[in-house]
């Protein structure tokens, strides 16, 4: 359960995300996709509604738990897998979070409050300043006793997937930051003394980079012919999490594998979206290229059958991803950023 704070304005947004996301939006994938109806059958023998019942389908077969997870949870099961695929137990430290909103203003407050409006401006939820979300971010800021701009859109993200359940989030958002699985909070962390100031993301495209050529040396070498940079994709894949570059409904696949595995997914996922389309991107410019990208963020097709080249499938994309992770060691994580 999520804490007191704002209660009744937490009920009121989470049976309006239900109601538009999770339901209407499952509604609609599983009438297009019949492996999901098959699926959904196939899984709600588990009941996967709260934290043991996601834990009793972990434990009872851990890689088909795992399997369905990176090929896309079903919106009423998500959260729990998400919570179970991290944490071995139900971490939460109670009264932790209302004691951390308690405490007096503190020096990250004016960064704060300069990032909520910026927060996923596809959704209502965040046009006009958010409790919800400014809650999370003070307590994430005081529990680490730091804070950077970038977190409010995965606070964001995990606040709308979680049913705007504050606690529940906050403990998500602090556990991804910190674990050396995925390392959230070293994306956004700048180091003033170094020239290079985003580390991490460098290491991350530099991999990027070097797959990207050994995979798909003609579509790179288009890309260097045409002069198309890492800013002008790459570099906002990895350092929004996809959150800015693509549909709410394509990230939260991505983010599904992405649980499932390691940070290097988002790596696996970007090269299957470039080998998805390479037949495509092959025949663009460097201004076709570019529009192409763009209209990605707006792609309503996201569970096209047609086999269309231009079209976004994100079955297909997720099983490009599955195969890159495995086939690139992906999953011996620091070895890989070593």
């Amino acid at each position: 359960m999520g804490c007191q704070i704002g209660k009744t304005n937490q009920i009121q947004i989470r049976s309006k995300y239900n109601n538009l996301v999770g339901i209407k939006f499952q509604e609609a994938i599983e009438s297009s996709n019949p492996q999901l109806k098959y699926l959904q059958h196939q899984w709600n023998q588990f009941e996967i509604k709260d934290f043991s019942a996601a834990l009793k389908f972990k434990q009872s077969d851990p890689i088909r738990f795992r399997k369905y997870l990176m090929n896309g949870a079903l919106s009423s099961n998500r959260w729990p897998l998400w919570k179970v695929s991290l944490f071995v137990e139900n971490i939460f430290e109670s009264g932790c979070y209302e004691s951390l909103l308690k405490s007096q203003q503190n020096q990250f407050d004016s960064d704060i409050e300069k990032d909520l409006p910026r927060t996923l401006p596809g959704h209502q939820e965040f046009h006009k300043k958010s409790q919800a979300l400014q809650n999370v971010l003070k307590a994430i800021a005081i529990y680490n006793n730091d804070y950077v701009t970038g977190m409010n859109q995965v606070a964001g993200f995990l606040l709308l997937v979680s049913g705007m359940d504050e606690e529940e989030a906050f403990w998500m958002l602090n556990y991804l930051n910190i674990n050396p699985q995925f390392k959230f909070f070293q994306l956004y962390q700048t180091n003033d003394s170094q020239r290079n100031q985003f580390e991490f993301v460098t290491k991350l495209l530099n991999i990027f980079h070097k797959h990207f050529k050994s995979q798909m040396p003609q579509l790179y070498q288009h890309f260097e012919t045409q002069d198309i940079t890492q800013y002008c994709y790459i570099w906002k894949w990895i350092f929004s999490l996809f959150l800015q570059t693509f549909p709410f409904e394509v990230v939260l696949y991505f983010f599904d594998f992405m649980i499932a595995n390691n940070i290097l997914a988002i790596i696996s996922l970007s090269l299957a979206l470039l080998k998805h389309f390479q037949s495509h991107l092959l025949k663009l410019d460097q201004d076709q290229i570019a529009q192409f990208i763009t209209q990605l963020q707006e792609c309503s097709d996201v569970f096209d059958k047609s086999k269309h080249s231009d079209h976004l499938c994100v079955e297909q994309i997720i099983s490009y991803a599955t195969q890159f992770h495995e086939q690139l060691g992906f999953q011996r994580l620091e070895e890989t950023l070593q």
